[in-house]
């Protein structure tokens, strides 16, 4: 057995490292949309493959760095790249197609604000926004007009939304309705203040003696959703404490992958930019999507299999088949 950390564990199978896609299902996944086709909302991945090649498989990405590979018992690493229609509709490439694209577009357009603008990509915050119930039957236009406004008023500067409209039900083991928006954006002052603070922790934790909050984004935040309803937060980890966020593309990428759009409209824009960001206000620039090894970070190279190797699965579907593996180092001089 590999000597792992938690840590590096953890990265690995959120990785899909050594796990058939079969069996390596979330809830978000598998869990039935209360009201089934009658609801107007669905998660993505939900519909028909799009075409016949998609998840079919492209090639093999391989890093050789075996001596930084300890984690993994000096093995190389290995990822199966498949074919993607890159549709947020389609059940085979939604997740590693649609998903991993949009991510990087967001990861870029960030760069490209700490270019243009200024603002560093480490200060951009990882936040929750969620509708009061009385917006559920707006349309969905109508809706992500009103997030932008109550943003606005929580001191949000600019950034990305993306659109999550349910929440699991663990009583019945379904996905209801239940509006919010996922936000990566600039808050206006940082959050450092508050996250060195902690007061945030305790709901009344940002009231001054004399009754009004203090003026740092939670107590701003809390002020305003007395006036609107929305309920605008960081976003926690596991253990319910507010972490300075690991990478804008994994943030977006685990968002964006149990995103959710409105039925029946043909182009429907689950993620959206206002703000400093706002489309209008600069173009991205866009940078080639490179695959990293998730042990080491170095770039990963096209390989073939090695000759010895038995033949493995490799269209995203079959029995047995793994995004990511390992094989014993084969020397590249070999």
């Amino acid at each position: 057995m590999f000597d792992v950390s938690k840590r590096d564990m953890k990265f690995l199978e959120a990785c899909g490292y050594g796990k058939q896609e079969s069996i390596w299902i979330s809830e978000y996944d598998s869990w039935a949309v209360r009201h089934g086709f009658m609801s107007p909302y669905q998660i993505v991945g939900r519909e028909p493959q799009t075409t016949a090649r998609c998840g079919t498989h492209r090639n093999y990405m391989r890093c050789g760095e075996s001596a930084l590979h300890d984690a993994i018992g000096g093995h190389d690493y290995w990822h199966n790249t498949v074919n993607s229609c890159s549709s947020y509709r389609c059940r085979m490439c939604w997740k590693y197609g649609w998903a991993v694209r949009r991510a990087h577009m967001i990861e870029c357009r960030f760069s490209t604000a700490e270019k243009v603008l200024g603002l560093p990509v480490s200060s951009v915050e990882h936040l929750s926004a969620s509708a009061p119930s009385y917006v559920y039957d707006f349309s969905a236009k109508k809706m992500y007009e009103a997030c932008l406004s109550a943003l606005r008023r929580h001191g949000l500067l600019g950034g990305c939304t993306i659109l999550h409209p349910f929440r699991k039900d663990r009583e019945v083991r379904e996905l209801k309705i239940s509006f919010h928006y996922h936000v990566l954006g600039y808050v206006d002052g940082g959050f450092d203040r508050c996250r060195e603070c902690g007061k945030y922790e305790d709901f009344d934790g940002c009231l001054l003696p004399d009754g009004s909050y203090c003026d740092g984004f939670v107590g701003v935040t809390k002020k305003a959703y007395y006036s609107d309803g929305w309920v605008v937060s960081m976003a926690k980890n596991e253990a319910g404490v507010v972490e300075k966020r690991d990478s804008v593309f994994g943030s977006a990428w685990y968002q964006l992958e149990h995103s959710g759009y409105k039925t029946g409209v043909r182009r429907f824009r689950i993620v959206e930019w206002f703000g400093n960001v706002a489309r209008r206000k600069f173009l991205t620039e866009k940078k080639r999507l490179v695959c990293h090894c998730a042990i080491c970070k170095s770039e990963m190279k096209r390989a073939f299999l090695p000759s010895n190797v038995a033949p493995i699965p490799s269209n995203r579907g079959e029995r047995g088949f793994l995004k990511n593996f390992t094989l014993p180092h084969v020397d590249d001089n070999d």
